[in-house]
């Protein structure tokens, strides 16, 4: 039985959760799986980390991602925090994916990135310029 945790996220854009795991220093695989405590489970996103940890990506009906993980066998922690710790990681993700947006709809725009900057309270500064002639 596998202890397959999954989260509800608002990821949409395939390519910026691409870019923003690989920016994380995951090894990102495409329509995959990644193993769990005592299974497989399949994955349109598949982003492992350095310790090993596997994460995926599911992609629903609505275009959106679901983010699903199994860490039981980390550590012999309980379930609660194992959910805990991937609601951690899912706003560590979703920082990143928002500011991946965010640089990629400037640039569309025909703005230039000037400088970014993580605050003391975790929030990021974004410093954007587009010259007018």
């Amino acid at each position: 039985m596998s202890h397959f945790s999954r989260i509800k996220t608002q990821f949409k854009n395939r390519d910026a959760l691409i870019d923003c795991l690989t920016g994380m220093d995951f090894i990102i695989g495409t329509d995959t799986t990644i193993r769990g405590h005592r299974g497989l489970i399949n994955v349109d996103i598949a982003a492992k980390n350095r310790q090993g940890n596997e994460i995926g990506f599911v992609r629903n009906a609505d275009g959106s991602y679901d983010m699903v993980g199994d860490w039981w066998a980390k550590g012999g922690v309980k379930e609660q925090d194992l959910a805990r710790a991937l609601q951690e990681q899912a706003g560590r993700i979703q920082q990143e994916y928002a500011r991946c947006i965010v640089i990629e709809e400037t640039k569309k725009e025909g703005f230039s990135v000037v400088r970014q900057v993580e605050e003391e309270d975790g929030a990021i500064r974004i410093l954007v310029r587009r010259w007018v002639s």
